[in-house]
């Protein structure tokens, strides 16, 4: 989005933005689960998550973990791509198969 360009209105005030929101599926290849355990302090899940929610927990991220489609770095890149250059008015942009077959779910 570019805020360049000539308002003869009120050249201070800046173009209306629209948000898009771009929600990547799981991309296991990447460090975020290490870079969040070292947010965490290197804490374990066991730690992090209360006792009552404990093994929801444990069952949710042995479902995501054993899923067959997963999304890769270049899914992202794209989905990015295709968001910053759409003109359709589509907010929400899945990145990757696997948030592409959880959003056709909804």
């Amino acid at each position: 989005m570019c805020a360049c360009g000539y308002r003869a209105s009120n050249p201070w005030k800046p173009p209306a933005q629209t948000w898009r929101t771009v929600e990547p599926g799981a991309c296991l290849t990447t460090n975020f689960a290490a870079n969040a355990a070292k947010a965490a302090d290197g804490a374990p899940l066991d730690e992090l998550v209360p006792a009552p929610y404990a093994s929801w927990a444990k069952k949710a991220m042995g479902d995501f973990t054993a899923q067959d489609l997963f999304t890769k770095e270049s899914d992202v890149a794209e989905t990015v791509w295709r968001a910053v250059h759409d003109t359709t008015g589509q907010l929400r942009f899945p990145a990757g198969p696997d948030a592409v077959s959880l959003s056709q779910a909804k």
